[in-house]
């Protein structure tokens, strides 16, 4: 059975380490989830890791901080690999923060071995054990549609700002909606 318009998350999440999670970790984590196991290919393949920038992360309601700090907690639990372009690793947050493009992967622990291996099958690896060698992989790139950041002293273009205003304005109707749907129970 397919269930559309749904995201499987890992039951490995929910039972050992929901609990001993802060609530940044866990957004991010679902924000890796959604980006990676959320989309399919046309062969119905997800993806083994996806580029997601921190700006992505950031629109899950996190400040910056609270988005370093949910990674690096979900590394310290060995939820979550990173790397760069080339499969190096960036466990080091200096080393995400120099890094051109940030790579995020799932890793689970698979229960009868307690062996860590990633979400996907042995075939679908990365690493290639006969020559030893890391190969990058040409990744479709899943990003959401966002309006270019514009510093202090800038000009937005008009089209921009009306832009920002009208969904700055849905935004409000929509948490008011939300607030009166509250209030009815």
């Amino acid at each position: 059975m397919r269930l559309n318009n749904t995201t499987p998350v890992p039951n490995t999440f929910f039972d050992s380490n929901l609990e001993s999670l802060s609530g940044s970790a866990v957004r991010v984590y679902l924000k890796i989830v959604r980006n990676l196991l959320g989309w399919r290919d046309e062969n119905g393949n997800v993806k083994k890791r996806d580029w997601i920038a921190h700006s992505q992360f950031e629109k899950t309601g996190l400040s910056n901080r609270s988005v370093t700090s949910g990674i690096q907690e979900l590394l310290d639990h060995g939820l979550i690999g990173v790397s760069d372009d080339y499969l190096n690793n960036l466990s080091d947050p200096l080393r995400r923060k120099k890094a051109k493009r940030v790579y995020y992967s799932l890793v689970l622990e698979n229960t009868p071995t307690n062996e860590k291996s990633t979400f996907y099958s042995e075939n679908n690896t990365l690493y290639n054990e006969k020559t030893k060698e890391k190969t990058p992989q040409n990744l479709l790139i899943t990003k959401d549609i966002s309006l270019q950041k514009y510093n202090v002293n800038e000009r937005v273009p008009d089209h921009v700002r009306i832009e920002q205003i009208r969904r700055e304005k849905l935004k409000k109707q929509e948490m008011n909606k939300q607030k009166e749907r509250d209030s009815w129970l």
